[in-house]
């Protein structure tokens, strides 16, 4: 099995850094060469939400952020996907999120996972 990482990042964006810290982790697995994918599940579909606006926070917007990940290493093809039972009890619809997220179902959650390497949850 090559060398490969699945993020799953099940935290909202804010409040904690865990869903950052997903994202960095994402951010420096493809900077290693390291085939790397995002799944997003309970909250953590919210990372996905187009037009975030942190306010006075003092978090970044994340959803800009994990926007740039596909741009960062198109030769590894780094893949968002989001969990659709997720986001539909949360009241998101895909229209909501930013381009690019894919969207999966239960079975298709579990084949990612156990289609890499590694798995890192936050």
């Amino acid at each position: 099995m090559e060398n490969s990482v699945c993020i799953l990042i099940s935290r909202a964006p804010y409040g904690t850094v865990s869903a950052a810290e997903g994202v960095r982790h994402l951010n420096g697995a493809l900077n290693n060469g390291v085939r790397a994918v995002a799944v997003l599940v309970d909250d953590g579909v919210w990372l996905a939400r187009a037009g975030q606006t942190p306010g006075t926070s003092g978090f970044a917007s994340l959803s800009d952020v994990l926007s740039g990940v596909r741009k960062l290493s198109p030769a590894l093809d780094p893949r968002i996907f989001v969990h659709g039972p997720s986001l539909a009890r949360r009241g998101l619809a895909a229209r909501d999120l930013i381009p690019g997220v894919e969207e999966v179902d239960d079975a298709e959650l579990a084949r990612l996972v156990a289609s890499t390497r590694h798995l890192l949850r936050f």
